[in-house]
């Protein structure tokens, strides 16, 4: 297992053969194949957002609409800036009457003091927790209800060069399918062993944020879900976010049992 410090440079290490599979992104896929980046989908962990544009004033904002004139904030620029705007225009709004801060992945706390009126890169398993242990009562809205095509959250890369005849794929697809069916049986032994291995993240919010997960995790981890990646690669174009939508055998491969 390697955790190298930038998240971006993880499928990196798939092309220059320093990993077999890495962990990234339906979004981050459609880009660096837009990149000629020999990666490709080989499975899937969490297939649905967990992203959410939320706020806490809840006495003023009460739906997409109320977010006019308001500054809001991400962390992801060139995806969760272009997302926010989506969504405003899904609800009427012009997408200009609202001044966007990159945040720096500091969007919790800028809420909590109320620097900002809403942010993204409030995840439905973490952030969400992190502010009510906080005190607060978040109103969320959910990318896939306003404008942005479903994606996938967790995806599986591997190197597009020799994903197809590598045998352990399969293998490895399989065996990831009855860790998640353990996992979902045995959710508090297996925290017990991961905190063992990890006492630093022995925290309430991670335990809480653990439970919270496992329902997004999927149970088939090798389906492909053709009109989805169809339909979120167009997004990606229609954005300018990619320059053209590749054919689907380019993004992943088409079943992994």
């Amino acid at each position: 297992m390697i955790a190298p410090a930038d998240s971006a440079s993880v499928p990196l290490l798939l092309a220059a053969g320093k990993a077999d599979l890495a962990v990234s992104y339906q979004p981050q896929l459609n880009t660096l194949v837009d990149k000629d980046v020999p990666v490709i989908r080989v499975g899937t962990l969490i297939d649905r957002p967990l992203n959410t544009l939320t706020t806490l004033d809840s006495e003023h904002i009460h739906s997409l609409k109320d977010f006019a004139g308001k500054t809001l904030g991400y962390a992801i620029p060139g995806f969760e800036d272009v997302a926010m705007r989506n969504m405003l225009q899904s609800a009427g709004v012009d997408p200009d009457s609202v001044k966007l801060i990159n945040l720096n992945m500091d969007a919790a706390s800028a809420l909590l003091s109320h620097k900002i009126d809403g942010a993204m890169t409030i995840y439905r398993n973490y952030e969400l927790l992190e502010l009510q242990q906080q005190g607060a009562k978040p109103q969320v809205f959910k990318p896939e209800e306003h404008g942005v095509p479903a994606y996938d959250e967790l995806i599986l890369l591997a190197n597009q060069k020799t994903a197809a005849s590598d045998v352990r794929m399969s293998k490895f697809i399989q065996g990831l399918n009855e860790g998640v069916a353990w996992l979902r049986a045995h959710p508090e032994e297996v925290w017990q062993a991961f905190i063992k291995a990890y006492p630093e993240l022995n925290t309430p919010l991670n335990h809480q944020a653990w439970q919270a997960t496992l329902p997004f995790f999927t149970s088939d981890a090798g389906k492909f879900d053709r009109q989805k990646y169809q339909a979120f690669a167009d997004y990606m174009v229609k954005n300018k976010l990619i320059s053209k939508a590749a054919p689907l055998e380019r993004y992943s491969l088409l079943e992994t049992n």
